[in-house]
């Protein structure tokens, strides 16, 4: 029988093969998405107010007996977008390690452009699918939560896609 160890070791090492790539992509970007979410929610809910009455992370913060500070919708959507680029800077530093370390071969470009087109690409990515939930959040009235996790997974899918394809070596 293989040892579980040998074997997951082996995986985690493995940056050939496409399906192991986007399954420790994935789990990755869990990571990175959990990184995502504590820095936003934290700014959102204390240091830039961004949450609605009604915001779903809103409520789990009131029924632990937290309040949401209610600021005008002007407010709110410049406060979203301050708390994005915060949680946008601590987020895409975890991805960049996790994905040389885990995902991708590194050493397609030298290392000061990798860095280099890893934070272009992603910062092109995050100000689309950052107007994206502007638009949903300031034409469709959508909670900011629902907008921030159908963005996030929007931007992941294509994220992989880039980084695979200009950034890292296959």
């Amino acid at each position: 029988m293989p040892n579980p160890v040998t074997s997951l070791s082996a995986f985690l090492r493995d940056k050939e093969n496409v399906h192991a790539q986007f399954i420790k992509y994935l789990f990755c970007g869990g990571i990175t998405f959990v990184v995502d979410v504590l820095v936003f929610y934290l700014m959102a809910w204390i240091v830039l107010p961004s949450l609605r009455d009604g915001d779903p992370f809103g409520s789990i913060i009131t029924l632990m007996g937290g309040q949401i500070r209610t600021v005008s919708e002007e407010v709110l959507l410049r406060n979203f977008v301050f708390n994005k680029i915060t949680a946008f800077l601590a987020s895409n530093t975890v991805a960049y390690i996790t994905n040389v370390i885990f995902v991708f071969n590194d050493g397609k470009h030298q290392k000061a452009k990798e860095v280099g087109l890893f934070y272009a690409l992603s910062t092109g990515s995050f100000l689309f699918f950052t107007w994206v939930s502007r638009f949903l959040i300031a034409q469709f009235n959508w909670q900011v939560t629902w907008a921030y996790f159908f963005v996030f997974i929007c931007a992941m899918v294509t994220n992989f896609t880039m980084r695979k394809k200009f950034v890292f070596k296959g």
